[in-house]
């Protein structure tokens, strides 16, 4: 993988990833590991820049940092492929679309939330959504099989358990970390307001580790409870539209918070405040990763970590597919919508058999979500 990385001169490298991490982080609906799921497509399966261990690796070290997923994520691919100016580069093009689409949003967010054809298109989109990460986890999933380990098909499986039984993700990746660690030991005003905001933000981005839905506590904490930025209505508001529109969950209500108290130089600070934390830890610990991941320990600690992302990935899936199939996200029979169940199996077989783009078939899974909703008036 680096003779092919470094056969691509750094100008091409650095255009290729922002735009890469742009397109990417405009299709990113439902939390960070939707983004990994199409980092790994771009640069696993397109252009082989990275393989699909290092993918695995990374999204480990991306889940247990603080801080969104979507940009840890975005910040060890950056630094993989072009240093720190990878860095940079694949940062800014990650948070550039939710900035965006929050900042438009944000100043007509009631009609965003209530209007149903919108509500139709991102349902659709979901559906879609739903059969890129089961495609992603079948690949994956597959490629810890093939090693033939059975430890590692018991953590995953284990993992995956655990997480659809509501256990927090930090201690499976902890526990992962430890079974590998013990196998490699056998083995071997405005401006206090602007101010307000960025500190404010910076608390979230340190101690929200495990995504997007582990900072609403602390978001709430600060902005309802502390600050009293927000009613506990347009804390709920902000919760809907954060995980409707693309980008990482963190970072969208950031952003949201931010140019609700400050317009955009408040939608600014607090989306620099979030991702400070990312920026330095996970920069330090690529870094690390990339200097020692060779060594036999660390080999040992990462092989019992990939299951456990799969696993973890496999659970997103399950969540976002329940949202998507049941009407309120209510299990019943009563409750099942044949239309985007037909959308998410449509969805799978389309990318497990054409390995089509999986973008492509987002946007087709919302744009016949939205002509059924025209259909059905």
């Amino acid at each position: 993988m680096d003779t092919k990385i470094k056969a691509v001169s750094l100008k091409k490298r650095l255009v290729t990833l922002f735009f890469s991490m742009l397109s990417i982080s405009a299709f990113t609906f439902g939390g960070g590991f939707v983004i990994v799921t199409l980092m790994k497509r771009r640069f696993v399966d397109d252009l082989e820049w990275l393989d699909e261990n290092e993918m695995l690796d990374m999204t480990a070290i991306a889940q247990s940092c603080p801080g969104a997923i979507a940009v840890n994520g975005a910040i060890l691919v950056g630094q993989r492929v072009a240093g720190a100016a990878g860095i940079i580069v694949a940062t800014v093009a990650t948070i550039i679309p939710p900035m965006v689409i929050l900042s438009l949003v944000s100043y007509f967010y009631a009609l965003f939330a209530d209007n149903p054809y919108v509500a139709a298109v991102l349902a659709g989109m979901q559906a879609g959504v739903a059969a890129v990460i089961v495609d992603v986890v079948l690949n994956l999933g597959m490629g810890v099989v093939k090693t033939r380990r059975w430890l590692l098909d018991v953590i995953m499986v284990a993992a995956f358990a655990a997480a659809i039984s509501g256990v927090n993700v930090i201690y499976i990746i902890l526990t992962s970390g430890v079974i590998g660690v013990i196998c490699a030991i056998a083995g071997r005003g405005r401006k206090p307001m602007l101010l307000d905001l960025f500190l404010c933000f910076v608390q979230v981005g340190l101690f929200s580790i495990g995504g997007g839905y582990a900072a609403m506590p602390m978001i709430q904490a600060k902005a309802v409870e502390h600050y009293h930025w927000l009613t506990m209505g347009e804390f709920t508001d902000l919760m809907t539209i954060a995980e409707m529109t693309p980008g990482p969950i963190t970072v969208n209500s950031a952003t949201f918070v931010g140019i609700r108290m400050a317009g955009i130089p408040g939608a600014l600070v607090a989306t620099m405040g979030c991702i400070l934390p990312s920026l330095i830890i996970v920069s330090l610990l690529s870094w690390l990763y990339e200097k020692y991941r060779s060594m036999d320990a660390m080999q040992a600690v990462l092989a019992c970590l990939r299951p456990a992302v799969v696993a973890l990935i496999a659970s997103a899936a399950l969540t976002i597919l329940r949202v998507v199939v049941f009407a309120g996200g209510v299990v019943s029979a009563e409750a099942v919508q044949m239309l985007y169940v037909a959308l998410f199996a449509a969805a799978l077989v389309v990318l497990r058999v054409k390995h089509s783009n999986p973008i492509l078939v987002m946007v087709c899974c919302g744009a016949v979500s939205l002509i059924a909703k025209f259909i059905a008036g």
